[in-house]
């Protein structure tokens, strides 16, 4: 179905934010006036380059509803746990817990999914780190629906080792230490934001309204809020998971 041109422009305007590394000033963009022209502008910046989605990041409104976006850019690590990550915009990290799909996700339909139906799709739970390269000038405290149409600020996604099932059970602090250039930026305990990395997967798989493929990546949220990274980052991340990453911004100027 062909899209309004007013989702297409700022689709389009986004991408090329994101291309050249760049932050727009919310008040030249127009707002989609609802989530479900956010999610459409989402769609089309993924397709205007091309750009398959590779998975997807998940969270929960204030009021209880499903909040997501696709992720295009994804980098699984080696055995050892070492990956590179490069994108003109690489503003700052989120190590988090995910779930890669053992079997596609359907539209719910009538049968609501339960945590246990639900994982019975789930191939492996991994460790990950989400990079954060926001497109608008005021990042996650943009206007809502623009901040939605920016795909949450996802630039991409690091996939890690992968974690026994004992390690999504609800409750947990997980023992983190995120060190930068050298420097400790985080030291534990790592906490989910609901409590539960299962909680905002499961609502997000009850309100698909198109199937997620087998292989996609579902990430749930930070354990650590959002860390700021320069523009060339040695990160290495200890505690419930062993991760180094090498990340870069490779914006001129």
């Amino acid at each position: 179905m062909p899209v309004s041109s007013t989702i297409e422009t700022l689709a389009r305007q986004l991408l090329d934010a994101d291309s050249q590394g760049i932050r727009l000033s919310s008040a030249s963009l127009t707002e989609p006036s609802t989530s479900a022209e956010a999610f459409a502008v989402q769609r089309e910046t993924l397709s205007l380059n091309n750009w398959l989605t590779g998975g997807y990041k998940v969270a929960i409104r204030p009021d209880g509803s499903s909040v997501s976006a696709p992720m295009a850019h994804i980098t699984h690590a080696s055995e050892s746990g070492t990956a590179g990550f490069e994108r003109p915009a690489v503003d700052a990290l989120e190590v988090e817990i995910c779930f890669v799909l053992g079997k596609d996700l359907a539209v719910p339909g009538g049968t609501p999914y339960t945590r246990e139906t639900l994982l019975d799709h789930v191939a492996t739970i991994s460790s990950g780190v989400e990079f954060l390269g926001h497109r608008l000038d005021d990042g996650g405290k943009s206007p809502a629906l623009l901040f939605l149409a920016d795909r949450l600020g996802n630039a991409g996604y690091v996939l890690g080792e992968e974690l026994p099932a004992t390690m999504i059970e609800p409750g947990q602090a997980y023992p983190l230490t995120i060190t930068i250039n050298g420097d400790t930026v985080f030291t534990g305990p790592g906490k989910h934001p609901n409590g539960d990395p299962v909680a905002a997967f499961l609502l997000f798989a009850n309100a698909l309204t198109e199937p997620v493929a087998k292989g996609r990546i579902i990430t749930t949220g930070s354990l650590c809020g959002a860390i700021p990274t320069p523009a060339r980052a040695a990160i290495a991340i200890s505690g419930f998971t062993t991760l180094t990453v090498t990340a870069a911004s490779t914006r001129e100027g």
